[in-house]
């Protein structure tokens, strides 16, 4: 039994009579006394930002939320020292020292920016380091231009990689090729580069990330091909908006992509019985929120422990949200305390018409912020679908009659969440 609320689930022994089961439920959604209610809006420390250190990138790729960096003109030109620098002193200051922070690089391509990203590094481990603050970082990039410097300052950090890749060659160099006059290819420059770090990741986690577009479904090839190249996390995000090109994925799509997507997380359920982890991060990702009975009013830290500093400095509460006014609640002199709260307020999923009654409203949290204005009944149906697939995987990898079995690992999921 799944008690939305809290996220709780049960092994039900013998079904209550119906006179006393809204009674049990009611007593098993109430918060324990380290939970937050979930009305709360809460405005927590701030333990996590990403510099948007690059206004370029040397790939061009079509549904680029970033405009290659530049942000449709919102972004003109790249991070210099000085902003940086002051948006790690400023995420020092502000973050809860009791807690990790996080301090990561986006774009563009991050490593454009290559002699700026190594000094953020080295000067946020060493500020953090004096404080006796446990840090981590994150970098998102398009792995083409990872050098063997970038691979040692890597391997030396608690980092977590995303790595864009969208599948083999042939989908890989359609969706994701070179700027310029002559484009070519991404796929083999990427395999080259990513090869030395895939092999031997040092400290960091190294995690692929997939877009998918309504013209090609085929998840498991794609799966393939990038587990292929040595990377032993996936994930796949639909396009949900596109600029025009009609790539986003619509009504009739979604429960193709359901099925792309169940296919794939049927055959990674039988290597984990077969005592494998799991490799597909969507299907790990959920596994780990139902162990952990996540719930949460917000899909992500957006605005409340998690900001994006754009190349001029402004905080952003989410990514790709850079140059949006509505976005923008402060610099690292300050956050406009009112500005966050009536934020978080409007996004709040008990703010959202289409969430108050859905079953799903905990764990699916609204979906992402950016993407509301394309969220559909399609695309919720689509959720409720992943939703209960992962529900039954979880009750079945933790019931102790199957997980009884030989070579069942008892953990059910692997991914990076």
């Amino acid at each position: 039994m799944l008690v939305v609320p809290h996220s709780r689930i049960f092994d039900v022994q013998g079904a209550p009579a119906d006179a006393d089961l809204g009674g049990l439920v009611d007593r098993l959604a109430e918060p324990e006394a380290a939970e937050w209610a979930l009305d709360d809006v809460v405005t927590t420390s701030v333990q996590s930002i990403s510099l948007n250190v690059s206004s370029s990138c040397n790939l061009s790729c079509s549904y680029c939320y970033a405009s290659r960096g530049g942000f449709s003109g919102a972004q003109s030109a790249s991070m210099d020292w000085d902003t940086a620098r002051a948006a790690i002193d400023a995420l020092l200051a502000r973050a809860d020292p009791r807690n990790p922070v996080t301090v990561g690089f986006m774009g563009g391509e991050p490593f454009v920016r290559r002699a700026l990203l190594h000094r953020a590094v080295h000067y946020a481990s060493d500020r953090a380091r004096a404080l006796e603050v446990n840090i981590g970082f994150s970098i998102t990039t398009n792995g083409t231009l990872l050098q063997p410097d970038d691979i040692a300052l890597i391997r030396s950090h608690r980092m977590a990689i995303t790595v864009s890749i969208d599948g083999g060659a042939s989908v890989q160099d359609s969706q994701r090729p070179g700027a310029g006059r002559n484009p070519g290819g991404s796929h083999d420059a990427l395999a080259r580069a990513t090869a030395p770090l895939l092999a031997d990741p040092g400290l960091a986690k190294v995690a692929a990330r997939a877009t998918v577009l309504r013209t090609d479904m085929d998840i498991q090839r794609r799966f393939d091909d990038i587990v292929g190249l040595g990377f032993r996390e996936v994930g796949f995000s639909p396009l949900r908006a596109d600029k025009g090109s009609g790539d986003a994925l619509q009504a009739q799509d979604w429960p193709r992509y359901f099925e792309a997507l169940k296919k794939v997380a049927e055959a990674e359920l039988r290597r984990a019985r077969a005592g494998g982890g799991i490799r597909l991060t969507n299907l790990a990702t959920a596994l780990k929120q139902m162990a952990r009975g996540a719930s949460s009013p917000y899909p992500c830290g957006a605005g409340g422990g998690y900001f994006s500093v754009g190349a001029d400095g402004r905080w952003y509460a989410c990514h790709r949200a850079i140059g949006v006014k509505a976005f923008d609640l402060g610099d690292s002199g300050a956050i406009d305390a009112a500005r966050r709260e009536a934020f978080l307020s409007a996004r709040h999923v008990h703010a959202q018409e289409d969430c108050r009654t859905c079953w799903a409203r905990y764990l699916c949290s609204g979906s992402c912020h950016q993407e509301a204005a394309a969220r559909s009944a399609s695309s919720c149906d689509f959720i409720r679908s992943w939703l209960e697939f992962c529900l039954a995987a979880y009750c079945e990898l933790t019931d102790p009659r199957v997980a009884a079995a030989p070579n069942l690992p008892m953990e059910p999921a692997h991914g990076h969440a």
